[in-house]
This record gives C-alpha cells, structure tokens and sequence, in this order.
C-alpha cells in the first residue's frame, strides 16, 4: 500500500516546482502530508472492515466492540514505533533497519519529511496526529482522556496513541534554549533522553516559524551529559524497540457500559430494545425474545418461536390466565 503513493506525490511535488525557490519545499511537504492523511484514514477503515465488516456497514453486531478497539490500540502502538524511528533517519536513503520496529520503506507515508527537523515540522507532525486520533475514536473509540476519578488502570502514557511521535513533535517546536538545563530539560521534555534530544537536534533546520538555529552549548550540554544518568522510562536509543503486544484488563468504566454499573440492579433489567441495541442477539436469547413465558416454568419444556400457544393454556380455568399472559407478552413486544 505504501507503494501506491509514489507517482501521485510526485505529480504533486512536480507541480509545485514553477512556483518560487523559497516555497517548493513546503509545498512538497505539505503535499506529502496531504497524501499521509488521506493513506492512512483509508488504512483505519480498512483496519475496521477486516476486524468486523458488519460495524463497518454501520450495522449491530453481536461482537463484543471493546475487543476490536484492544486490538487496534496495539497495532496503533505499533505503528506509532515504525514512523518514530522512521522520521528519526539521518536521510531518506535510508533502509529499513528492523521489519518489526522500523518497517518503514516508502518515506512518503510519512507525515513530515524524515531526516529533518524543524518548528513548522513539529507542527505538521502535531495536526497529523491529531487528525488520526479523531479518526480512531470515530470508528474504534480509542479515547485518549484520562477517567476523572482515575481508576482507570491502564492510563499508562504509553498506551497513549502515539505517544512517541507526540513527544517528538513537542521537542521540535520547543524553544531549544529550555533543554541546556537538565531538570528544565527533564521537566518539558520528559520522554526522551540527552542522546536522543541531541539526535533530533543534529537534524534541527531553521524555516520561518523559528529562524534561529541550535545554539552550540546546548548541543554542548546534551553531548557532556553521562547517558548512563538518564532517568529511568527516558527513551534513548535509536531505533526504539517495539515491546510485544500486552493485553491489560479494559477499565471499571468500559465494563460498566457493556454490563451496567456493578452494585446497581440496573444490570439486571432486560428488554427487547435493549438486548437488541446491546447486540447480544445470540440464538438462546432469540428463542426468548420470541417466547418469554416459556423460561418461567421449570417442567423442562421450552417452548417453539413458531408455537402460538403453548400446551398448558388449553385446560380449564387456566384459558383465561393464558388470555391475560398473551396479552401482557404483545404490550412487552411493542414496549419501547
């Protein structure tokens, strides 16, 4: 797939190339984000057809929703390694290094060029991811705010949807005389360590949003710096290593939603609507939405969705009982 965008960037990088010098690059840039975008929105859809066709068609489902947001939480990880070590390439010549952790071949995926940073880079990295965690949460409801109560376990920051790539952008963008002192380094950049600042900076290039380049004592600084000190989490090798996918429990709250709040009785209640919205429409469950009365009696006989009348109605007294019951199952089919 990645393949696929060569020739349309070119013709747009193509037709850039009559307008001024000054303005090319960005105007190559920005048409590779453009296509970055739209790539990868296709991708996300594509993602969430093969997980479950039927919610892609906008339809219930009886599957459970929360499993395919698990699954695309690490692939989403995953992806978030790939184009962080890919962006952090010395140039676009580069091969790929690891078909785990950098996998990357075809740079123009990329939403911002790879070997070089800059304040408006950052800046485009930032939008770019912005755009995909809206599209996530659209079609996977991958939500990246934290619980209010702050139960939720897994609010681990790298569990975040590109948490790396987040990191990176911010550094760009941050004013580089804040990283020559190491704690107000280690405060506003708290993911990375000195050899990967340095790294980032080595490739810093000025545009028009930030025309200064890299003094040469923070450059100093960062390269003085002991990388045996770096606080424990910081990120400081190069390429970073994808870790294996790690399934933790889903949260208190995503639990309470599938099967209502736990001490309530609310879970307890159950109608046609709503075990037919909830999409837990397995075959037992049917049977029961067709014939209610039938789960009442214990004699062991479970009634047909096909029976009008079960068998026991038809004697005696009970014919008028049966009237009342059938007429209480048509009011609970039309409720609601």
């Amino acid at each position: 797939m990645q393949s696929e965008a060569r020739e349309e960037v070119d013709i747009g990088i193509s037709s850039a190339s009559g307008k001024s010098y000054g303005r090319v690059s960005s105007a190559s840039d920005q048409d590779q984000m453009n296509f970055s975008l739209d790539h990868w929105k296709k991708a996300f859809k594509d993602a969430c057809e093969r997980l479950c066709p039927v919610r892609a068609a906008g339809h219930d489902c009886g599957c459970l929703h929360l499993l395919s947001r698990l699954i695309m939480e690490q692939c989403v990880a995953r992806l978030d390694v790939a184009m962080f070590n890919a962006v952090l390439r010395d140039s676009g010549d580069e091969i790929p290094t690891d078909p785990v952790s950098d996998p990357i071949s075809d740079l123009l995926v990329l939403p911002v060029p790879a070997g070089k940073a800059s304040f408006g880079a950052g800046a485009q990295l930032k939008n770019a991811i912005g755009n995909w965690s809206r599209w996530l949460t659209d079609l996977f409801g991958i939500d990246d705010e934290i619980d209010q109560d702050g139960s939720d376990e897994r609010q681990d920051t790298s569990i975040k949807s590109f948490y790396l790539l987040n990191a990176l952008s911010d550094l760009m963008m941050l004013p580089k005389d804040m990283l020559l002192s190491k704690p107000i380094r280690e405060e506003v950049c708290p993911t990375f360590g000195a050899t990967l600042i340095k790294r980032v900076l080595d490739n810093f290039v000025p545009d028009e949003f930030c025309p200064d380049p890299v003094p040469d004592v923070v450059l100093e600084a960062l390269e003085a710096e002991d990388p045996a000190e770096a606080r424990e989490g910081f990120v400081t090798s190069f390429p970073y290593v994808a870790s294996p996918p790690i399934y933790l429990p889903p949260s208190a709250t995503s639990v309470a939603s599938i099967i209502g709040e736990v001490g309530s009785q609310s879970h307890l209640r159950r109608s046609r609507s709503s075990v037919l919205r909830k999409s837990y429409t397995s075959d037992d469950e049917l049977d029961e939405l067709n014939s209610p009365l039938a789960s009442i009696f214990n004699d062991g006989f479970r009634s047909s969705p096909v029976q009008s009348k079960p068998i026991w109605i038809s004697k005696g007294n009970n014919y008028q009982n049966a009237i009342r019951y059938e007429l209480l199952r048509d009011v609970w089919m039309k409720s609601e």
